[in-house]
């Protein structure tokens, strides 16, 4: 295991879910309302109607979001099915992925960005590129949603490549093992 190996060091990258859900809030937020504003500024209007199918598309999305996360650290950081867990966090009302195995650095960004891009960015593009305000909120809500995973990569902008990163078991975030030559 990492933790034993003399030639890394390690470096905690969390929050707690309670203040996960408030920053993330922020790192999610300005991003979002810049995709409704262009849809806004482009097509000089944004009318919608919220539908029960609507709304269930968005539950569904919730656990899309959680599933994109997993099959990111499974393709970039070629670890076992065994090692991904799904799950809730009842007393703040969080779904979270969950990783037990060591991934290098940029198989963990990888995997943590990937539903902003899949869910968020790219619906919300497609919205105010066809004119579907309906994909533009959606969009926006998922990048909006991905506010925590945003805090994360801003919690590892320092790191480098070389680094591993074991996802924190109670937190939201990360333990960073750093080789000891960066130190």
């Amino acid at each position: 295991m990492i933790s034993s190996n003399p030639s890394y060091r390690r470096s905690e990258r969390s929050v707690s879910f309670a203040k996960a859900n408030l920053t993330g809030l922020i790192f999610g937020l300005l991003p979002a309302l810049l995709l409704v504003i262009g849809y806004a500024v482009i097509h000089h209007d944004l009318t919608i109607v919220v539908t029960w199918k609507l709304l269930l598309v968005v539950v569904i999305g919730i656990v899309v979001h959680e599933a994109l996360h997993t099959i990111g650290w499974l393709l970039a950081g070629r670890i076992p099915l065994r090692a991904l867990r799904i799950g809730f966090h009842v007393k703040t009302f969080t779904p979270f992925a969950h990783v037990s195995q060591p991934l290098p650095i940029n198989a963990y960004r990888f995997g943590t960005l990937l539903p902003c891009i899949v869910l968020g960015i790219v619906p919300a593009i497609i919205g105010i590129m066809t004119r579907w305000p309906e994909a533009t909120i959606f969009g926006a809500l998922f990048t909006l949603a991905a506010g925590g995973d945003l805090l994360i990569l801003w919690l590892l902008r320092r790191d480098p490549a070389t680094a591993l990163v074991v996802d924190h078991p109670d937190r939201v975030g990360c333990e960073v093992w750093l080789p000891a030559s960066n130190s």
